[in-house]
């Protein structure tokens, strides 16, 4: 079976396509339907395809980016459905919830407070609206690792300075290693009877604060060079203060689920692929 990615140079398609041997990027534009057939036409025997092109610039999404969170959120995600006729798993976030009372579970009610939170969930409305039985939302939060800089790698540049800096404790969310992520989509796809939506990330709703505290201590630097503050509007858009997701449907469902400490052990002694 081959499995397509779409934005396969994001830290997690390019994962995908580095790992697993049957996963193959489609290279395409997603916002041109014309182009999404032609890179599904290309190869053989396609039969899902993980939708992970995305905008996710969240502060951009709320200014310049937002025409193009647009393009690529919601018609990319209609031209990448309606152009295939195999199953399709769409990675969404956590940010389509307030973030008012959670971890959330699938069940929850959404209510995005930003552009980039209100993008991806109309991309989840375009699955929905298809109807397609296999089809998968997959919502996620705070990526690390891979191929990109990231919070984790943000935090350990400041680490090695020896300085004390701040982190705020105000935002909440599943910390996600994205081998740990990959890892259980290759299970997802094995089920015959997949859910519509579910849940894949770190087992722990923790604060940022707590995380970097977490990858302080996982590489051996000082923890009271780690300063807490509650701000948690650093940049123009608004952010689900405390979000995250709850994954018993993962686990119930046989999923593998990792912890923080196992990803950043994982991540610390180099084993990336």
């Amino acid at each position: 079976m081959t499995v397509g990615i779409t934005g396969w140079q994001g830290r997690l398609g390019w994962y995908l396509i580095n790992k697993y041997s049957n996963c193959v990027p489609l290279e395409c534009d997603v916002t041109n339907y014309d182009d999404v057939k032609r890179s599904i036409r290309d190869v053989e025997d396609l039969k899902t395809i993980i939708h992970c092109a995305a905008v996710t610039d969240v502060d951009g999404c709320e200014s310049s980016l937002y025409s193009d969170a647009i393009d690529v959120n919601i018609q990319g995600t209609r031209n990448v459905r309606s152009a295939f006729e195999g199953q399709v798993i769409y990675m969404s976030t956590d940010y389509v919830f307030d973030g008012r009372a959670g971890p959330y579970n699938e069940e929850a009610e959404p209510n995005p407070i930003c552009h980039y939170g209100e993008t991806k969930l109309y991309g989840e409305e375009e699955i929905r609206l298809c109807e397609y039985p296999t089809d998968v939302i997959v919502r996620t939060t705070i990526l690390y690792g891979g191929n990109k800089p990231d919070f984790t790698s943000a935090i350990l540049e400041q680490l090695k300075k020896g300085h004390q800096f701040k982190v705020t404790g105000a935002l909440v969310g599943n910390p996600t290693y994205v081998p740990h992520l990959a890892e259980a989509l290759i299970k997802l796809l094995m089920l015959k009877s997949p859910p519509s939506v579910i849940n894949i990330v770190g087992k722990e709703s923790i604060s940022r604060w707590v995380f970097a505290c977490k990858i302080a201590k996982t590489y051996g630097y000082p923890i009271h060079n780690v300063l807490l503050t509650m701000v948690g509007q650093t940049g123009i858009a608004n952010r689900p203060r405390n979000a995250g997701l709850t994954t018993s449907l993962a686990k119930a469902l046989g999923i593998p689920i990792f912890s923080v400490d196992d990803g950043l052990e994982r991540m610390k002694n180099g084993r990336v692929l």
